[in-house]
Order: structure tokens, then sequence, then C-alpha cells
């Protein structure tokens, strides 16, 4: 590898830092618009994470470009930075995982309170492999007014 690639892909590679410490910010705020339930800003922040993945993905593409896993590893100061970016995508993704865990769970509490108060009058439906599907109601309508 030469002394102009190697520069290249520590350049790249803190860039890909740098898109992650702003992804992280991302899914904090993210993680406080889902429990706060501010759909607004749950949307920008879909919409910013959106960006953010998409200019990771170019910087990604741009380095395996460049590069191939062994000189990552056999370069020392481009292995440390390699491995602060790995870290950071690992943080990210047990981040993405506590948040899907939240949403699943409390979706589910939520379903099993709408069964109990309102019950669906339905056959009972089975999928493909002969199992009990509960339906899901489409819509639920609360008087406000009172």
């Amino acid at each position: 590898m030469t002394e102009k690639n190697k520069k290249e892909l520590v350049s790249l590679l803190e860039k890909e830092s740098t898109v992650l410490d702003a992804t992280f910010t991302e899914q904090s705020k993210l993680r406080v618009a889902v429990m706060a339930k501010d759909w607004m800003a749950l949307q920008d922040c879909i919409l910013s994470l959106n960006e953010l993945s998409d200019s990771f993905s170019k910087l990604e593409e741009k380095r395996t470009q460049i590069s191939v896993p062994n000189d990552i590893v056999a370069i020392p100061e481009v292995a440390a930075i390699a491995m602060n970016v790995r870290n950071k995508l690992i943080k990210s993704k047990i981040e993405n995982s506590a948040l899907a865990d939240y949403v699943r769970i409390t979706r589910g509490f939520i379903q099993g309170i709408l069964d109990k108060a309102v019950p669906q009058k339905r056959n009972t439906l089975y999928s493909r492999t002969g199992t009990i599907v509960k339906t899901q109601p489409n819509s639920v309508v609360l008087n406000a007014l009172m």
C-alpha cells in the first residue's frame, strides 16, 4: 500500500468516525423522541439518520475500493483508527437493538391492553404452518370529548 493510499485510508476512517459520532447524537435524540412521543422530532431524527447512513455507506464504499481487510490490520496507525470505528459501529448496533426492544415490548403491552379493552369478535385465523394468528385491530377511535 502506497503512502498516498495510507493517508487517504486514514482520512476516510476519520470521516467515518465523525459520521458515527453524529449518528450517536441522533440516536440519543431518537430515543428521547420515542419515549416522549414527540413524533415531529422522531421524524426529523429518522431523516438525519438516513442521511448519515447514506454518507457512511459512501465513505465505506470508497474505503473498500482502496484497501483490503489485511491492509488495515497490517498498518498500526490505520489499525487503531479502524478499531475505533469498529467499536463505534458495535455501540451503534447495541443502541439500535435496545431501542427496537423497547418498541417491541411497548407495542406488545399496548396490544395486550387493546385486546382486553376492545376484544375483536372474529373467527380464528391460522397461518400456513397451522399456528393461530392473533388479529391486530386496524384502528381504535377514542372519544376525547368528555
